[in-house]
């Protein structure tokens, strides 16, 4: 009886553990990307794709993809060098997802990327505490909290309405880890999308680089799991009283 009961404790104890453990569910590392030809200038990103995982990667607010790696950007969101903060699977530097505050990334030009974003896809169908997390990094002229503009996480689950999650400052001259917790109010969608929406720039060549992208959550056991957890603490609470 007691090899039986320890034998049902220990895989009690495996299901608790195989619900606490985060899975990854989409990461891009931006390193598909084609750095400009002359420095400073902004290059072409040539892969919007996950590099594991399953989601996508759009813009919008106005926001262009630019195209030219060797002459004048068409576009405000292409790369620069990246980093290997917050990377996985030994991923090099490489580039790293920027936007710029105009097309052409002239410090003179009219920012027009201001409500510009950067939207983000998953699902998290039999998932629960998605955490989004990301290595980022500006400009001091680029988007950030300047004149109570800040960059927004959004959060939705319908891709139409948006609700505000919270705000952030990126104009960091090196790059840090940001990270956030949705904790249980995107639990189990079969789409979730997450938007950086960003605002503050103030020169046509202020800029923000946003890198090594994870979202992970925890997968939410099965109801025969949840059942076997029970019966596991109620052996162990019998045995106590024994």
């Amino acid at each position: 009886m007691k090899n039986a009961n320890l034998a049902l404790a220990l895989v009690a104890g495996a299901a608790i553990a195989s619900t606490a453990n985060a899975d990854l569910l989409a990461y891009w590392n931006f390193n598909a990307s084609t750095p400009a030809a002359a420095p400073g200038t902004l290059g072409v990103l040539t892969s919007t794709a996950v590099n594991a995982g399953a989601g996508t990667l759009s813009i919008g607010g106005g926001l262009v993809w630019n195209t030219k790696f060797n002459t004048t950007p068409d576009g405000h969101a292409g790369t620069f060098a990246g980093n290997t903060l917050n990377s996985l699977f030994g991923d090099v530097s490489g580039g790293a997802l920027s936007v710029v505050g105009s097309i052409g990334n002239v410090s003179s030009n009219s920012v027009s990327a201001n409500g510009g974003w950067v939207q983000f896809a998953i699902s998290t169908t039999g998932y629960t505490n998605l955490v989004m997390s990301f290595a980022g990094r500006g400009t001091s002229t680029g988007f950030g909290s300047i004149n109570s503009a800040f960059n927004t996480v959004q959060t939705s689950t319908d891709g139409v309405s948006f609700a505000n999650f919270t705000t952030y400052e990126s104009r960091q001259t090196s790059f840090q880890t940001y990270t956030f917790n949705f904790g249980a109010g995107l639990n189990n969608q079969s789409t979730v999308y997450v938007r950086l929406l960003l605002d503050g720039a103030t020169s046509g060549n202020g800029n923000n680089r946003i890198d090594n992208v994870q979202f992970n959550a925890t997968a939410i056991p099965a109801p025969g799991a949840l059942a076997l957890v029970g019966l596991g603490g109620l052996v162990a609470a019998r045995r106590r009283r024994a």
